[in-house]
């Protein structure tokens, strides 16, 4: 018979070497931040080496999916943010991830993220629409110079950090060029960043080969991972109030037009919101009412 000395120590070996617990990690992938993209015929199908970038935008998500099951994943899931959302090459992402693609996605750029995922991670971003040195900046589209959160300026990874926020789920790692790491880590303290390249013009950069951004963005998913409790999630308060201002006042004219929206300048119009996920539909609502007819 063996000892109880014995038996614990069994016990507590076997405990040593059980798996450990399991969770869901969500990406959201844009392509202007991809490694190696400069300019906007780069990341459109108008343009003639459209397919090159395609297949770098998804060889940058398929390091990410690697590194999360690597750190012990159970699930990925994927959202195509760019564009149409059909940029992902569906045949060549890993088997082993969940890809959300099409368009219009009723969660914009974290469409099927919610509640159960344990870390999001932002792939290829790009800071918002009126930074200086930063490559292709932008916040949907050009029509959206400045986006506030609670005063708080903000442009697509900052939106999405707190639509995850929202949820109660942090953004543990991003990636793009670095003014848009910069714009995420004021907002994230503590968010794992990788820049792949550093603006010298709108559509010009000192750039990082795609393959060594694609170990960085590998190792720096695993160790963001690694201490993913200890990142914390975007906490925006409520009321949210959502400020734009538009690049032109026929715009805010076309905005204005929402229920509950107010005029507050000649191009800003101002949102009051009872939480993010409100928020977050209103600043697509607008992108879409301020486009060109």
């Amino acid at each position: 018979m063996k000892s109880t000395t014995a038996i614990a120590a069994l016990i507590l070996g076997l405990a040593s070497r059980a798996p450990a617990q399991a969770f869901k990690v969500f990406v959201s992938a844009d392509m202007e931040g991809v490694a190696g993209v400069v300019a906007a015929n780069q990341t459109g199908r108008e343009g003639g080496d459209y397919g090159h970038f395609r297949a770098l935008m998804t060889a940058e998500v398929n390091a990410a999916i690697a590194a999360a099951f690597d750190a012990g994943a159970s699930e990925v899931m994927v959202t195509d943010a760019h564009g149409s959302g059909t940029n992902l090459l569906p045949g060549d992402v890993d088997r082993r991830a969940i890809l959300v693609s099409g368009f219009p996605m009723l969660g914009g750029m974290v469409t099927g993220l919610d509640d159960s995922f344990a870390a999001a991670i932002l792939i290829g971003v790009h800071a918002h629409g009126s930074t200086p040195n930063a490559i292709l900046a932008h916040t949907y589209t050009g029509a959206l110079k400045h986006v506030r959160l609670n005063g708080v300026e903000v442009g697509e990874p900052g939106l999405n950090a707190a639509m995850a926020g929202h949820f109660g789920v942090p953004v543990v790692f991003v990636s793009g060029d670095a003014a848009a790491v910069a714009e995420l880590r004021s907002l994230v303290p503590g968010v794992e960043a990788v820049a792949v390249k550093e603006a010298v013009g709108f559509t010009a950069a000192r750039l990082v080969s795609p393959e060594i951004a694609r170990e960085r963005i590998a190792s720096g998913v695993k160790g963001a991972l690694a201490r993913r409790s200890s990142i914390p999630a975007v906490a925006i308060a409520k009321p949210v109030t959502l400020e734009v201002e538009l690049a032109e006042v026929a715009q805010a004219d076309s905005v204005s037009l929402l229920p509950g929206m107010s005029r507050v300048g000649g191009r800003v119009v101002r949102y009051v919101a009872p939480d993010m996920a409100v928020a977050y539909r209103i600043s697509m609502l607008v992108e879409k009412l301020a486009a060109p007819p």
